[in-house]
């Protein structure tokens, strides 16, 4: 049978009742709010002149001005216990730290402030506080409460900013409530509320039983918490409530609706309706009315059923096709309404399958489907879904064609509930839910939703007990949390989703006309505090987290607009957009008067008037940044209200008359100080504050730019920057005494140290590149339109940077000079690298300055700025491209400069580590075992500079000054040991710690010398040195004999001769054949003597060089030719060789000797064969086909450093034999 949703019978008014539930809860505990009285009628009439300047400007009607008067009156008029006072405790509506015109954010400008650091505290505060605002999340989006499987009381909130319960807020409510103390009749009504509470988790109904029965006690623990009730009492209480009996079981089921059914007439419809039962009792069956002709019927019908075992039994529900009463005339006649062959067949088999009664009628209805749901699966907060319809037999019907779909509502109750009238049970159920919340909040004073395991368990216990549904709940549950947020303030994003769901139940109309006003009376109240939230907004956005909780809570009013426009009843919320934009403009009207009265200083001279503007400035454009970062989104998306453009027209009058005359006084005055020497300080004050104020003013109109023009034109800050036109050139002189100032502050207190992990370069060089993008963005905020004008200042700019960065790059010179200076230890430092890092960091942030200063060129070459389009239409193309040239001139030539004192500093950096350097390697050199201490001490130089150094090209300046420092060194400890006379092996050990060193430099321990090897030059002069200090004596012997080979090599005639051999290998042996001299010196020349000739007695010796590779092979000599300067020898000589060591670099000499009978022989001249000119043949017979080899024949020469190198040699024997012989062999005048 249906069940009804209300009685219609009830004997309580609906409004009594209302008022009743608030007035009952009221009693748990109030406290009354404190205010000083306001006198009304002096402060309506002043703003009665406000707004009539509203309704002039902004075209408000009479209506929504009286809205304005009246809700001025009513807040200043209102009952003891409902005023809210524009004042806070302090006598003041919003918080100082709101506000710059404080004491505590007062800028202070003296006779030693920076002009950039004022304008960086200026910017980075706006920048801050916008950053901060931007930060805040600005949407709903992602942030909803997350529901339980339930879907109804888990709430789990995202984590939120922590809420803050202001005055203000609390005093909103007619009381604010405190911790409950029971007394009374509201002590008797919370024992009612405990003793119900243990009834229902004593005896739990639905799925969820099972859990609460296995954790009773849990919950007892709970409610005892909940009400405050002892122990002793709850024991009382329990053993009263299990003398109860326990509840009968109901099912509650709501037939809404269902679709897409297979039709069953002849005109292939249907006239559905549906028979329902449990399983425990077949034989009651209820059934639905018939829906005529729809395959897609809408029933909204409720039915009770009665249910023995929810965990066990069935719901059935089977839908027919209702087919009235028809003779078999009547079923012929439909035969024009069949509109396929299915239909007539379908016909056909009614006719025959006529089983006619005694009226002879049909009684056949046909089956359509069945749908069977388990009890168990029902939670006992209900739920509502749409079910599959299948056959009679749901497992031998899966392939059938589809039958269609049910939508239903299922809920259990209990039988204490039936027929009991729903708007009691959900007061009631509403009474019990502030018990829980109050308990939440007295636990957790930041609590904002989240509710334990048990108060859900319990909550759902007690409205599945009263009969409540899903829908009915979520009506009890906004307006609780809603009365709740009135004295403590929640996260609106709890309310939210329970208005969405309760807009939906609005939109199928399950609500009865009770619950609907219920409901309506809640409604009003959260548009009460809707509208003065609104108007308090500003102050909220500190303390209550940002504008997320605006902007929820005017997403929820919109949905009560949204449900408003669905009302039966005539609406009373019609006039919600009108309030809210009266709360808007009277919020504005009264934020703004206290911005004015709060930055206002005592005085009233030209400095203090303007820096009350730069106050009320930065204040009006911070409020307009969060108007379009957060609210004009809000309230134009939700409520279509030009909520930007209304606060700016006001912001924009009172800035116009607060700015523009001290403007034109502090102008004038500017230039005057700036000229006169004693008032520089104050022209400096003056100038930074008209620079501020310019830029608070422009960044304020460029807001107004999606405005009509014809409104910004009538705008009062309208041409605003035509009142500082005389300052600019002196603010642009000021910019460069302050850079200049500023750097060379910087640069004194720089300890050149890394600011960060990330950026490799020092405070100093922050700084020098802050002032430049501060004049930049100084330039580029002040948008002058005229473009000759601008180009002149911007020139003017880039010079004055360049000039900046010059000077910056002089004065870390010159620090890091004197840092030089103080330098031990041989080790690189990082103050050492910061130096050059900042240099070039400086050096490569001008160059982009150039394009962001307006002159950036195409990837072809032409202007692409507005400023070089706007000077080519004005003259021409060519006339632009002449100044971007002449910047580019200028910026490349300070490029050139930085680099070269780069290039200077690192020279000096050479210089002061060249002792250390020296020390170093003298020790490495003086004993090899402090070889790794030297390449330990650039290795650790290198990697420090690898690390820190800024870029790759610094990096191998760096490392070309150490390999560089190194030659130098080497070369240095050489020339001192040659002039010790120290012996091979210490060279030696040098030449092997060079190795090491080119090894660690280059990567190999001979690399190739050319003019592109870093340190090349140097390291060239090293290894000639070593090697032939380093050598033995007979490796420099042998040295020296292939310069002689050279030598002769570079000679074509020879003035001693010449002499013919053939040489060859073969096998194992080296072949000699001596042929013949010519042209030989005449030797045998006296005056007169026995033996004076004028010819000479030539023989020649033959020998192999390095002699120290051939010790087996003795010298050859050929007979000797008695007076004859051109001999015939024709003798062969065999020289056994190796043949590993056939391709060495060894010579066969050849020393021609005039042989004399008394005394020894003279020597006449040398021939030098290197084995590489020596043929390969297979036989001694071969020698006869190999080409004679003409040599000439040379002396040693005076000036040999080899020689000279052996002849420091004194202590070895070798070497003074040789150096002996060679001496005696120099050329002298021939005979």
């Amino acid at each position: 049978m249906s069940a009804e949703a209300s009685k219609t019978g009830a004997n309580e008014n609906i409004s009594d009742i209302l008022e009743n539930s608030d007035d009952d809860y009221d009693e748990i505990g109030s406290a009354s709010v404190k205010y000083r009285p306001i006198e009304v009628d002096s402060v309506v009439s002043d703003d009665v002149l406000k707004l009539n300047d509203l309704k002039t400007q902004f075209d408000l009607d009479e209506g929504v001005k009286s809205l304005l008067i009246s809700d001025k009156k009513e807040k200043l008029r209102g009952n003891n216990d409902e005023q809210e006072e524009v004042f806070d405790e302090e006598g003041e509506v919003y918080d100082d730290e709101t506000f710059d015109g404080t004491e505590e954010n007062t800028r202070i400008r003296d006779e030693n402030a920076e002009f950039f650091d004022e304008f960086s505290r200026i910017k980075d505060r706006l920048d801050e506080k916008n950053e901060n605002e931007r930060r805040r999340p600005s949407s709903i989006a992602g942030n909803e409460a997350e529901l339980d499987a339930e879907g109804r009381y888990g709430t789990v909130p995202r984590p939120r900013p922590r809420l803050r319960q202001t005055a203000q807020l609390k005093k909103f409510a007619k009381a604010a409530r405190v911790v409950a103390i029971l007394t009374g009749e509201a002590a008797k009504k919370a024992e009612s509320l405990y003793e119900e509470a243990l009834y229902y988790a004593y005896f739990p109904i639905g799925p969820d039983a099972t859990d609460i029965s296995s954790d009773k006690e849990e919950l007892y623990k709970y409610l005892r918490s909940v009400f405050s009730v002892s122990e002793g009492k709850h024991e009382a209480y329990l053993e009263a409530v299990k003398e109860k009996t326990p509840p009968e079981v109901l099912l509650k089921l709501g037939l809404i609706e269902a679709r897409n059914l297979r039709g069953k007439d002849v005109r292939g419809t249907s006239d559905p309706y549906c028979i329902t039962w449990t399983s425990s009792n077949p034989s009651h069956k209820s059934r639905s009315t018939y829906k005529e002709t729809d395959l897609n019927p809408v029933w909204k019908e409720n039915f009770v059923l009665e249910v023995r075992n929810p965990q066990a039994e069935m719901l059935h529900l089977e839908l027919y096709d209702y087919d009235p009463e028809q003779s078999v005339v009547e079923r012929l006649g439909q035969i024009s309404e069949i509109k396929s062959m299915r239909g007539f067949g379908k016909l056909f088999k009614d006719v025959t399958g006529i089983r006619s009664s005694s009226n002879g009628t049909n009684q056949n209805h046909e089956f359509l489907g069945s749908v069977i749901v388990p009890l168990k699966s029902v939670p006992a907060s209900g739920i509502e879904r749409w079910y599959l319809i299948e056959g009679k037999n749901p497992d031998a019907n899966k392939s059938k064609k589809n039958r269609g779909e049910l939508r239903l509502h299922l809920a259990l109750t209990s039988s204490n509930a039936k027929g009991l009238y729903t708007l009691p049970a959900m007061i009631k159920h509403e009474q019990f839910l502030r018990y829980i919340y109050d308990h939440e909040i007295r636990k957790d004073e930041d609590w904002f939703g989240m509710l334990p395991a048990e108060a859900r368990q319990i909550i759902v216990q007690h409205a599945c007990h009263h009969g409540l549904t899903s829908y009915e709940s979520d009506l009890v549950r906004w307006k609780s949390l809603f009365d709740i947020n009135l004295h403590r303030a929640l996260d609106p994003l709890q309310f939210l989703p329970i208005l969405e769901r309760i807009k939906r139940t609005v939109e199928e109309e399950k609500y009865s006309a009770d619950q609907e006003e219920y409901l309506w009376h809640a409604m009003e109240k959260f548009s009460e505090y809707c509208t003065e939230i609104t108007r308090k907004h500003r102050k909220i956005h500190y303390e209550l987290a940002g504008p997320d909780q605006l902007r929820c809570l005017i997403k929820c009013l919109s949905v009560v607009v949204q449900l408003d426009k669905k009302r039966n009843n005539p609406p009373k919320l019609s006039d919600i957009k009108e309030r809210m934009q009266v709360a808007v403009l009277s919020g504005t009207f009264e934020w703004m008067q206290y911005v004015i009265d709060t930055t206002r200083k005592e005085g009233s001279d030209v400095s203090t008037r303007l820096e009350h503007a730069v106050s009320l400035a930065n204040n009006a454009l911070a409020d307009l940044r969060r108007a379009l970062d957060h609210y004009n989104v809000i309230f134009c998306e939700f409520l279509n209200a030009p909520y930007f453009m209304l606060i700016y027209q006001i912001f924009d009058q009172k800035l116009a008359e607060i700015s523009h005359p001290v403007v034109q006084e502090a102008t004038g005055l500017f230039a005057d100080l700036l000229l006169d020497g004693s008032g520089k300080k104050e022209g400096l004050t003056l100038g930074a504050a008209l620079f501020e104020l310019y830029l608070l003013l422009q960044q304020f109109h460029k807001l107004s730019t999606p405005f009509p023009e014809e409104t910004i034109s009538q705008m009062s800050l309208y041409g605003y920057n035509r009142w500082f036109f005389s300052a600019i050139t002196k603010w642009l002189q000021i910019a460069t005494i302050k850079a200049l100032n500023l750097i060379e502050k910087a640069v004194e207190i720089d300890t050149l140290k890394q600011v960060d992990a990330y950026h490799k370069y020092s405070t100093s060089a922050v700084d020098c590149v802050q002032v430049f993008h501060q004049v930049k963005t100084s330039w580029k905020q002040l948008g002058w339109p005229n473009p000759e004008e601008s180009l002149a200042y911007v020139l003017k700019i880039l010079e004055d940077i360049c000039r900046c960065a010059d000077f910056y790059s002089v004065s870390i010179a010159t620090k890091f000079n004197k840092m030089l200076q103080e330098h031990t230890g041989g080790k690189i430092t990082e103050e050492i690298l910061m130096a050059v890092n900042n240099l070039i960091f400086v050096r490569d942030s001008i160059e982009p300055l150039v394009p962001e200063l307006g002159l950036s060129l195409t990837s072809d070459g032409r202007p692409n700025s507005a400023l070089l389009r706007a000077l080519a239409s004005l003259h021409n193309e060519a006339v632009a491209m002449s100044h971007v040239k002449t910047v580019q001139a200028l910026i490349a030539n300070c490029a050139e400069t930085i680099e070269t004192r780069v290039s200077e500093m690192w020279d000096e950096f050479g210089e002061a580590m060249m002792p250390d350097v020296l020390q170093f390697t003298r020790f490495a050199c003086d004993n090899s075992d402090n070889r790794d201490l030297l390449l330990d001490q650039y290795d650790i130089n290198l990697n420090m500079a690898k690390e820190r150094l800024s870029s790759d090209d610094l990096f191998q300046q760096c490392l070309t000054v150490h390999c560089e420092l190194a030659w130098k060194a080497y070369c240095k400890i050489v020339l001192e040991k040659i002039e010790e006379k120290q012996p091979p092996a210490l060279f030696q050990n040098i030449s092997n710690l060079v190795k090491s060193t080119c090894l660690f430099f280059y990567g190999i321990e001979d690399p190739e010398i050319t003019e592109e090897l870093m340190g090349g030059a140097l390291l060239k002069e090293v290894q000639s040195l070593l090697d032939i200090y380093a050598a033995e004596t007979w490796q420099i012997i042998h040295r020296y004999l292939i310069n002689r080979q050279e030598q002769q090599q570079d000679l074509a005639e020879s003035p001693y001769g010449a002499l013919a051999v053939k040489a060859m290998f073969s096998g194992t042996n080296l072949f000699i054949e001596v042929l013949n001299a010519r042209k030989l010196v005449k030797m045998d020349i006296g005056e007169g003597g026995l033996f004076s000739t004028g010819k000479a007695d030539p023989y020649v010796k033959v020998r192999l060089e390095p002699s120290i590779r051939y010790p087996e092979n003795a010298k050859e000599r050929t007979k000797v030719v008695k007076n004859n300067l051109y001999p015939l020898f024709d003798e062969t000589f065999i020289f056994p060789v190796a043949p590993a060591l056939q391709k060495g670099d060894s010579l066969v000499v050849f020393t021609v000797k005039d042989y004399d009978l008394v005394g020894s022989s003279e020597f006449m001249g040398e021939a030098f064969l290197h084995f590489r000119d020596v043929v390969r043949g297979l036989g001694s017979e071969d020698l006869k086909e190999v080409n004679q080899v003409v040599m000439p024949l040379t002396r040693p020469t005076e000036s040999n450093h080899l020689l000279e190198t052996l002849e420091l040699r004194s202590w070895d024997r070798l070497a003074k034999n040789f150096v002996k012989r060679e001496k005696k062999n120099i050329d002298q005048k021939l005979k």
